[in-house]
């Protein structure tokens, strides 16, 4: 074959492939003309939501309440109501017996002070815990010592440190600065000082539990397994002021295994006065690093988080205490705030402990709404604060202000989303200005938010948004009826499947399902001419 010839040659192959390459592009088009995208507007599917997504389940009630509990360290001295009474506002409901009223009111503030002193105390310890750096227990191998040719002499004991040392949650050793871990000093409730196997007490500590027949207090030094209180207890030491305890040097250490001093043992003079004349070979000891591991860091964490739940109660209490005590007019006397019903009246020489009102004033002043806050919402939400709410019978949506919200946790509120039953939730009291098409007993979704519904807001299901190296996006119908890859900025994940767009979308804007052979560029919107 010529030259010619082989010219002509690939002249026709490159004919016939691009008339199979045309044919192939024509199918392909004559495929997609001939799929159609169902589209939805944004409009339809956008999703009800709120700039805040703090959840919970409340009650719509047709009566509001008040709550009367009882201050401690104050007796009752004439309840002026019975059960199923109605009382009218500025009624008498119980009396206190006022004898020594103003010493007990210094008494309170002294107590709320120091409890909100102990509170800031660990809060400081926690963020100082947060800070710290994880160590390792693994220190490079210590170089072995030379033995020199004469005894070294012991060295010197350490004085006494001034401060209570602790490993963990347990402490090494006790001095009249340690704090309890719990309890409340009587025979019933002891303080419990939880306790390294090794432990010691300092004299001074002993010397310092109150000695008063009267008002002994009462002290449980305890050993437990792993250190911790849950741990099985493995021995312990009681001590009471009751009926006197021996007075002891107040450097003297007693071991709280063996309930024993601590005897140390007399330093021997060398025999040969000539071994003192040589001055020994220093041996270095290995270092052990300063601080703690991340398995140590961890639990002192939580226990110090858990200490700050429990002083925030106490705090919490101990102000509601000293709240109640100035409401209480100077006859002692604590009177009704509204009108009502009075309810759950209970007996004063049975009443708990467990944060129950000693009588509830029941009225009828319009609806309300029941609801619970977590402690971890508790900061961001007060009294006289607006919450929407969204009916699940009716689909009712409606605004309504806090008007009351509970020193005390309740452990049988249920609550909804969020809802962790290790944290503790305060139930509240919110009415409803604007309760037409609401009825007594309905159950609503309640979200705690500082604003409205966003208007133009727009929040969708997840799975209409997908990904690639361009960022996130949609398949929107575009201008000319056919589909386009349209990028969309996200902002928030709200309950777990629906997605804040806050750039790359309207209102007006349809989108399609980005899934399927119809979900790509190019293909027919149904219903476009």
């Amino acid at each position: 074959m010529g030259k010619k010839g082989i010219i002509i040659a690939m002249v026709s192959l490159g004919v016939v492939g691009g008339a199979i390459y045309g044919g192939i592009k024509a199918y392909q088009n004559y495929q997609d003309n001939s799929l159609e995208a169902d589209v939805e507007a944004i409009s339809n599917i956008n999703q009800f939501y709120f700039g805040q997504d703090m959840t919970s389940v409340g009650t719509v009630k047709n009566d509001f309440s008040q709550s009367v509990y009882l201050l401690e360290d104050k007796n009752v001295s004439e309840v002026y109501v019975e059960e199923g009474q109605k009382v009218s506002e500025g009624d008498p409901l119980i009396a206190y017996d006022m004898t020594l009223s103003e010493l007990e009111m210094e008494m309170k503030e002294l107590d709320v002070a120091t409890t909100a002193n102990k509170l800031e105390a660990a809060k400081k310890q926690l963020e100082k815990l947060r800070a710290m750096k994880p160590i390792s227990r693994n220190p490079a191998p210590a170089p072995t010592p030379v033995a020199p040719p004469q005894p070294t002499p012991e060295p010197e004991q350490p004085e006494p440190a001034p401060e209570p040392q602790m490993t963990g949650p347990a402490y090494n050793y006790i001095t009249p600065d340690s704090e309890p871990s719990g309890g409340a000093g009587t025979a019933e409730e002891p303080y419990v000082y939880l306790c390294m196997p090794g432990c010691y007490v300092y004299g001074a500590f002993i010397n310092g539990i109150s000695q008063e027949q009267e008002n002994p207090v009462y002290v449980s030094l305890e050993i437990h397994k792993k250190n911790v209180l849950t741990g099985k207890l493995l021995g312990s030491w009681k001590l009471s002021g009751e009926g006197g305890l021996p007075m002891v040097e107040d450097d003297s250490r007693w071991s709280v295994a063996t309930r024993s001093q601590i005897v140390e043992e007399e330093e021997e003079d060398p025999e040969d006065d000539e071994w003192m004349d040589e001055e020994p070979e220093d041996v270095p000891e290995p270092e052990e690093p300063e601080g703690y591991t991340a398995e140590e860091l961890a639990k002192m964490i939580r226990d110090k988080e858990e200490n700050i739940r429990d002083l925030d109660l106490a705090s919490r209490k101990a102000q509601l205490e000293l709240e109640q005590m100035k409401q209480v007019s100077d006859d002692g006397i604590v009177r009704a705030t509204i009108t009502g019903i009075v309810k759950d009246l209970s007996e004063v020489q049975e009443i708990s402990n467990d944060g129950s009102p000693f009588l509830t004033v029941s009225g009828s002043e319009g609806l309300y709404v029941s609801g619970a806050l977590s402690e971890l919402q508790l900061g961001q939400v007060e009294v006289g604060q607006v919450i929407y709410a969204n009916s699940w019978e009716s689909g009712k949506n409606f605004e309504a202000s806090i008007t009351e919200i509970s020193e005390y946790p309740d452990t049988s509120s249920e609550v909804w989303g969020e809802g962790n039953p290790n944290v503790s939730y305060y139930p509240y009291t919110a009415y409803i200005e604007d309760s037409e098409g609401l009825s007594n007993g309905e159950t609503v979704e309640l979200t705690m938010s500082n604003q409205k519904e966003s208007q133009d807001g727009i929040c969708i299901s997840k799975a209409y948004i997908r990904q690639d190296d361009g960022g996130k996006y949609v398949m929107k119908a575009g201008g000319d009826g056919r589909l386009v890859k349209q990028y969309v900025k996200t902002g928030r994940i709200l309950w777990g499947d629906s997605t804040e767009i806050v750039e790359g979308l309207t209102m007006e804007d349809r989108i399609a399902f980005p899934y399927g052979k119809a979900a790509k560029e190019g293909v027919k919107v149904k219903g476009t001419e």
